[in-house]
């Protein structure tokens, strides 16, 4: 929430980003890829300013959401990976001051959403590993399907994944059909 009042409360600060008139001029029309970006993130920014507008303000709701959602998924991630009540505040601060993080939800671009799909595949397959239940594979799919129509650097996630998952005792999901299902989603 912090994240949220604080991005809202300096989004007017600053003129629009160069970024942002490109990203409304491609949001104008509309298309199933552009050379350099495939069109998720186009489409929400089209779908954004239909229901609040053109404002400055308006254009920078849905990155400002990214970025509160960020810090509570890595809180949330945090606490499922072991961390007790401080680790998980402390995770959640450290996402919450990072520079990067504050300059990419800080105006419209994908990379606010591209952090938030990485967030979501990292703690779905954190759960995998924990145990949970096999379909979470199909939700991983889907996840990285989003992830890659919004920006393709989610692929690096996957290999990274690939690499860990060939390597560890995990490999034996290789022969079930849910990780199968989840790569055909």
């Amino acid at each position: 929430m912090a994240k949220l009042v604080l991005h809202l409360l300096s989004a007017r600060g600053y003129g629009i980003h160069g970024d942002e008139l490109y990203y409304i001029g491609c949001g104008d029309r509309l298309d199933w890829g552009y050379i350099d970006q495939p069109p998720f993130s186009i489409l929400l920014l089209r779908l954004q300013r239909a229901v609040f507008g053109d404002s400055l303000l308006a254009l920078r709701i849905l990155p400002a959401l990214a970025g509160s959602l960020t810090v509570l998924l890595a809180g949330l991630l945090a606490r499922r990976m072991g961390a007790r009540v401080f680790g998980q505040y402390l995770t959640e601060i450290c996402v919450l001051v990072a520079g990067v993080y504050l300059s990419l939800n800080h105006h419209f671009s994908m990379n606010a959403f591209d952090i938030l799909f990485w967030l979501i595949a990292l703690h779905l397959v954190v759960r995998i590993i924990d145990g949970g239940q096999p379909f979470l594979w199909v939700w991983l799919g889907l996840v990285v399907g989003l992830g890659l129509w919004n920006k393709l650097s989610i692929l690096f996630l996957c290999v990274g994944l690939s690499v860990g998952l060939m390597l560890t005792k995990e490999r034996r999901s290789l022969h079930r059909p849910w990780l199968w299902a989840g790569l055909a989603s």
